[in-house]
């Protein structure tokens, strides 16, 4: 449930954020200014006064960004990925050499939803669709995964985005230590 909650946060996001070009008017008492917002801008707080907490320093630094042009959420940040791949890949491997070992099977979704519900917390929504899917299609039955892949497509469908068709999601943003 945590984590569907912190999805839905991310859509507040993901809906205000845009490269739409916008024109704001900023009204003062005493001044009315149009603002153009085609450009990105930079702002920078005056004062420490009701201002976020610093992040987290569970999250790990990363100098990687997010490639021009980029269909992911505005939000998305690359996160260390590597030993849920790593899983993934072991898991895989396992599961062909034993097509019909249900343990092989099992544990190959559970690496694809850990790695998914990690995609979907660094809102990297795209790339965990495709671990949801997959996952699923190995263990239809674990409602979690379920729930989340169904929150990820309704987000789309309200932002009137189309998700990307299965088969074709990307691969989790590239990360850089």
């Amino acid at each position: 449930m945590k984590k569907i909650a912190i999805l839905s946060l991310s859509v507040v996001g993901l809906v205000g954020c845009s490269n739409t070009p916008q024109n704001v008017a900023v009204q003062n008492t005493n001044v009315s200014v149009a603002v153009n917002r085609s450009q990105p801008e930079t702002v920078a707080a005056h004062s420490t006064e009701k201002s976020l907490p610093p992040a987290s320093s569970s999250a790990p630094a990363t100098t990687a960004t997010r490639p021009t042009g980029s269909t992911e959420s505005p939000m998305a940040r690359p996160i260390d990925v590597s030993a849920q791949t790593a899983k993934i890949e072991k898991a895989e491997a396992e599961y062909k050499a034993k097509p019909s070992d249900a343990k092989a099977k099992e544990n190959l979704a559970a690496a694809r939803f850990e790695r998914a519900f990690l995609l979907t917390e660094a809102a990297q929504y795209r790339a965990a669709l495709g671990d949801f899917r997959k996952g699923l299609k190995l263990n239809p039955n674990d409602a979690e995964a379920k729930t989340m892949h169904d929150k990820i497509i309704e987000i789309f469908q309200s932002i009137k985005r189309e998700p990307p068709k299965e088969g074709e999601e990307p691969q989790p943003m590239p990360f850089t230590k």
